[in-house]
């Protein structure tokens, strides 16, 4: 009921919310959404080893991260060489690697330290990753091509952070494939990370 409620608020957002305009509503809503995942994790008990906010297995998550980020890395730039040749700018993707750390702990977060701690203690244990990477991939509706990247994305992460949970490495790799992604695949695969009614009128315009 948690991740079902949580949800339908970050769809309201972006698809009723974000229309209207109102920067100050719109940040109402996003501080509601965080603020009530915060009080669920606190009224479940959760510590901040198990939302993966530490240090002291750094070394051991990355170990497990980097192989399959990088070979994520490496599918994307088949995929780009395969459909165009990309014009990549070095200065931009280190800007954008910048913002998206913040924006990718936000997000892992989320997804791992809400969505998938909540689905983990409602049974689906094994399950769990393949949820949480499913409610990853329905906000980001209707851009067919970032929810298939963000559903594989959210997958891995959420499988990784199920065995050993760090939401800082998860962050680091989250902003590597995600700017990888934004540099060398096409508009037309991306939607430009448009989601809800943006994507829609970026499509019919």
């Amino acid at each position: 009921m948690e991740v079902a409620a949580a949800t339908s608020s970050v769809l309201v957002l972006i698809w009723f919310v974000q229309s209207l305009g109102s920067a100050a509503l719109d940040l109402t809503v996003r501080l509601s959404i965080v603020a009530a995942m915060v009080a669920s994790n606190i009224a479940h008990g959760d510590s901040l080893k198990r939302l993966g906010i530490r240090f002291d297995n750094f070394s051991e998550v990355a170990r497990m991260t980097v192989r399959p980020t990088v070979a994520a890395a490496v599918a994307i730039a088949v995929i780009s060489i395969t459909l165009a040749l990309p014009e990549v700018s070095l200065q931009r993707v280190v800007l954008n690697f910048v913002h998206y750390i913040g924006w990718g702990f936000a997000q892992q977060y989320a997804l791992q330290g809400f969505v998938l701690v909540r689905l983990i203690d409602a049974g689906l244990d094994r399950r769990a990753p393949v949820g949480a990477a499913a409610v990853f991939a329905l906000i980001h509706a209707p851009n067919p091509g970032l929810m298939v990247m963000v559903f594989l994305g959210g997958w891995l992460w959420s499988t990784l952070f199920r065995r050993e949970p760090n939401l800082v490495v998860l962050a680091v790799s989250h902003a590597f494939l995600a700017v990888v992604a934004e540099a060398m695949l096409p508009t037309i695969v991306t939607g430009g990370y448009r989601l809800g009614p943006h994507y829609m009128r970026w499509v019919s315009g």
